[in-house]
């Protein structure tokens, strides 16, 4: 068996409730991890402002409530989102949240994530994660991407053609950073002299770094890079049966052929659990709400109508003029519910004995983490009992 690489030893002792996982070979989908330990699941503080009348203070205070739930009902992390200039992850600094969330929090895990890298000078996304490593020591990893909305970098002026690049820039320093002294960089972005990073992360040999893809290509990337990944097929969910699949087949095949350890892999679902299947889909409208603003962000009109299509690299698209005094303008698609559980894989709004048999098909795919996406309008007291309905009912059969 092998450690968490982020959550690593701590002046060689292991962080309170470090768990441990054993690899999943890649040529074999369904082979079981050797080790005991099961699937862990997560909740994410997604931010979510469609209901713009409303204070953005009841937003932050109901994410505050989701991070003082998941520590009070077991669940084992948080991931934090972040973006910009609207309503649909309204949240400027994944950052700042995860430092309230370290001091609010005694054991929980927290991913601030993701940072989009290219909007940010990468010295100073390293130096920021060391303090919050001092924070929360072997609680924090660090999650990024290249960005997925064109709004956000044509604020910040960062050209599409030059995202890619600027981000693995971005990245490789981060790493450096982490790992040596007096590191310099000539690069086609960032330049500068030997430069050591203070405070250095307590945690040895750094925090853990998660990847956020969700194309074929981009998780491969990932394995090759050695990192973990958060992913779940492009275009948000309504996704079909057999994309997660695919894209976990890929990260596996490529750690094979790369020869790196395989590393953790954090699967993100909307969830919902009920008594009954009625009751599981109380909050149904508000999960097709969301849907269309993320498919507003990422791609505007249209659907995705092949395998293909959902798992190909995205791009960020051509500027479009759908926000307006921070409002966006979603997508109208229309979803219908009957059948909901037999006919996509991703949202999994149902009864507790089928989320659990959803969640163990992840745990034999290999998946390591489970992150349920749980606050997308919904009131905030039936997000915290839902949360409290899960530790009961669905977190037990996940149980060391």
């Amino acid at each position: 068996m092998r450690c968490h690489p982020g959550w690593a030893l701590i002046d060689g002792q292991a962080p309170s409730g470090l768990e441990t996982h054993g690899p999943t070979r890649g040529r074999d989908q369904t082979q079981l991890r050797s080790c005991t330990m099961g699937m862990k699941i997560w909740v994410t503080a997604p931010f979510f402002y469609a209901d713009m009348s409303r204070p953005w203070s009841e937003t932050l205070d109901q994410m505050l409530r989701i991070v003082d739930a998941a520590e009070e009902f077991g669940f084992e992390g948080i991931t934090i989102n972040e973006n910009q200039f609207q309503n649909y992850v309204c949240n400027p600094s994944a950052m700042m949240f995860a430092a309230v969330a370290a001091q609010r929090t005694k054991r929980l895990r927290i991913v601030p994530g993701v940072v989009v890298l290219p909007a940010y000078n990468p010295l100073l996304v390293a130096s920021e994660m060391s303090m919050l490593d001092h924070l929360a020591p072997g609680r924090v990893g660090l999650g990024v991407a290249r960005g997925g909305s064109r709004l956000q970098l044509d604020r910040l002026g960062v050209a599409p053609s030059e995202q890619r690049a600027k981000y693995e820039e971005g990245l490789e320093i981060v790493r450096a950073m982490f790992a040596q002294d007096d590191f310099s960089y000539d690069g086609q972005f960032y330049s500068f002299p030997p430069t050591t990073l203070l405070p250095k992360p307590i945690t040895k040999p750094h925090p853990d770094i998660w990847v956020a893809s969700q194309s074929t290509d981009g998780v491969r990337r990932v394995a090759q890079q050695g990192l973990n990944l958060i992913t779940a097929p492009n275009y948000g969910n309504f996704e079909p049966y057999g994309d997660l699949e695919e894209l976990l087949a890929a990260y596996n095949d490529e750690v094979e052929k790369s020869g790196n350890e395989r590393q953790q892999v954090m699967v993100l679902r909307h969830t919902w659990v009920g008594q009954t299947e009625e009751e599981a889909l109380e909050y149904f409208d508000d999960v097709v709400n969301e849907y269309n603003y993320y498919m507003a962000l990422v791609k505007g009109p249209g659907t995705v109508d092949t395998k293909e299509g959902r798992l190909a690299t995205r791009d960020v698209g051509e500027s479009r003029d759908y926000v307006h005094g921070g409002k966006m303008t979603p997508e109208n698609h229309s979803f219908s519910k009957e059948n909901l559980l037999e006919k996509y894989a991703d949202p999994i709004l149902t009864t507790p004995d089928k989320m659990i048999e959803r969640f163990k098909h992840y745990e034999n795919l290999g998946v390591d983490h489970m992150g349920c996406l749980i606050a997308v309008g919904m009131p905030t007291e039936a997000i915290i009992k839902n949360m409290k309905m899960m530790s009961e009912e669905v977190l037990p059969a996940f149980a060391d």
